[in-house]
C-alpha cells in the first residue's frame, strides 16, 4: 500500500513539474499577454535611445495602450495563437527633438507591420513578414 501511495504521489509531483515547465517555456501562446507591460530593447535592430523608454502594455486580450516615446498610445490588438496584430493606434501630438521622434516613428511602424509573436525567457518578440524581429521587449513590473 505504501509503495502504491509513493508510485502516486510521485507521478502527481513529475506532472506537476512538467506542467509548470511547459508554462514557462515561453514559446507563442504559451504566455497570455494580457495584464502585462513591456519596454522596448531593440527597434528593428536599431536599438533604442539610452533612458528613452517605448513601452507596450496589454490592457486585456483586446487593447494596447504605452508610450510610443515621446507620445502615449493607445488601440486595439488581435492574438490568435502565435499570430498578433495592431489596429489603428491612436496617440497624442506631443513634439519632441528628432531622435526621440525618430525611435517613436520606428516604434509605431513596427507595431503597424506586426504579424507574429513569441516570448522567451522573460522576453517579447514581435516579428514581421521577415524572420528577424521587429521588436524586442523586456517585461517590466505592471502598472
Amino acid at each position: 500500500m505504501d509503495v502504491n501511495r509513493m508510485l502516486v504521489v510521485g507521478l502527481v509531483a513529475g506532472l506537476f513539474a512538467a506542467g509548470c515547465q511547459a508554462a514557462s517555456s515561453g514559446s507563442a501562446g504559451t504566455l497570455d499577454l494580457a495584464g502585462t507591460s513591456w519596454l522596448a530593447e531593440d527597434i528593428d535592430g536599431r536599438g533604442v535611445v539610452d533612458r528613452l523608454q517605448s513601452t507596450l502594455r496589454f490592457e486585456n486580450s483586446e487593447r494596447v495602450s504605452g508610450m510610443a516615446g515621446c507620445n502615449r498610445f493607445f488601440g486595439s490588438v488581435t492574438i490568435d495563437g502565435g499570430a498578433i496584430s495592431f489596429g489603428a493606434l491612436g496617440a497624442t501630438r506631443m513634439a519632441c527633438p528628432a531622435a526621440i521622434m525618430d525611435q517613436e516613428n520606428r516604434f509605431l511602424q513596427a507595431l503597424a507591420n506586426a504579424r507574429g509573436f513569441e516570448t522567451k525567457e522573460g522576453l517579447l518578440f514581435i516579428f514581421g513578414d521577415k524572420s528577424a524581429p521587429l521588436l524586442r521587449f523586456s517585461r517590466t513590473e505592471s502598472e
